[in-house]
């Protein structure tokens, strides 16, 4: 509980002036060219309604059971339909040790926005094995 400790006392006016603890939908090429780790945490029925390739889904209320599918070594991203869920998971992972996590706070329509061919190949996103997830996998499994 050390690394929530942490976090917790990191949360002042500062990171929330400056979004310390979110990424920008704009981020989004650049993270899928150096490999973070995308975790969509919504729920089954939402992601059966849309899903995004270059994401691993983990429904929020199956992370504690599914924690080992998460790598610990790269940034993980968190993003759901809107910033509660994502909050919530972060301060999870955090407690459970892991310590490159943040989240993308505006949702899902505006992550649409930077898939498109231009965001991504001014990224240098230019083969489709980049834009799955790094386990391989696809993002239902």
């Amino acid at each position: 509980m050390d690394n929530l400790k942490d976090y917790f006392r990191e949360m002042d006016f500062e990171a929330f002036g400056t979004g310390g603890f979110a990424t920008a939908p704009t981020a989004l090429p650049g993270l899928i060219k150096n490999r973070a780790f995308l975790l969509d945490l919504r729920t089954r029925e939402e992601a059966d309604g849309f899903s995004l390739p270059v994401a691993v889904h983990i429904p929020l209320h199956e992370l504690p059971d599914r924690l080992d599918e998460i790598p610990g070594d790269i940034p993980v991203v968190l993003f759901a339909g809107e910033p509660w869920r994502p909050s919530v998971a972060m301060a999870y992972l955090i407690a459970k040790g892991f310590d490159q996590v943040s989240m993308i706070p505006q949702g899902l329509p505006e992550m649409a926005k930077m898939l498109k061919p231009g965001p991504l190949h001014a990224a240098g996103v230019h083969q489709t094995t980049e834009t799955r997830p790094q386990c391989g996998c696809r993002p239902c499994c």
